[in-house]
């Protein structure tokens, strides 16, 4: 079975907008304005106090190469036509200024939209890591994080979302995870160890933290928040 592929969006958001920027994300019709290309796995805003502000990381599931290439056609090819798309860029740009976009592989043991709503994974606090590998040290370095990370987080109550390296990069990893201010607050007191290990792999490490956005596949009802 081919890995499953991602579009991860990092978007700079114009003034106190990422709120209404979140809920235009999550309204987004994908069949209309995508050809069906893609699914939205995650929106959140990013914490302001542990990276850039502000900001908004989006992350959709592809519906595989055939996903990419609908997609691709859609919203890029035959953009001039796309008037579900225009209408959609035109409110966005209301609330964003623009960003960074990258397309990403779900590496052995990476979760689906599928699997994640089966589990129940859900969380108001999430963990976003983009960090930089050795050329070509990806792959090692997430099979690392899925063996020795993901069940010691687990045991404090975080959950892994996304385990991913670029597909047209050979130096960007990536990992989400799901949780809550208290239970990343105790790793944190405690001392996390894995940035120790990760320098086995890693030239740059870094991690921010993110809140869903309303609605979104992986928050939590908003009478649960």
């Amino acid at each position: 079975m081919a890995d499953p592929l991602f579009l991860h969006e990092v978007v700079d958001i114009v003034g106190r907008g990422g709120a209404a920027y979140m809920a235009h994300v999550v309204a987004f019709d994908a069949a209309a304005t995508a050809d069906r290309g893609l699914a939205l796995l995650g929106t959140w805003e990013v914490v302001g106090t542990t990276g850039r502000w502000p900001q908004v990381v989006n992350l959709w599931e592809l519906d595989g190469w055939d996903g990419w290439r609908r997609l691709g056609q859609r919203t890029n090819v035959d953009k001039a036509a796309n008037t579900e798309l225009a209408a959609w860029w035109d409110e966005a740009y209301e609330r964003r200024s623009g960003g960074v976009d990258r397309l990403l592989r779900g590496r052995s043991g990476c979760p689906t939209l599928a699997s994640l709503t089966a589990a129940g994974v859900q969380g108001t606090w999430f963990v976003h890591e983009r960090s930089e590998v050795r050329p070509g040290a990806g792959p090692d370095y997430l099979a690392a994080v899925r063996e020795q990370r993901v069940p010691a987080m687990a045991e404090r109550g975080i959950h892994l979302v996304g385990l991913y390296d670029s597909v047209l990069d050979d130096t960007e990893v990536c990992t989400i995870w799901a949780t809550d201010i208290a239970a990343h607050t105790d790793l944190l007191r405690d001392g996390d160890p894995w940035p120790a290990v990760a320098r086995r792999w890693c030239t740059r490490w870094h991690e921010e933290l993110m809140t869903p956005g309303a609605g979104s596949p992986l928050a939590p009802p908003e009478d649960l928040q």
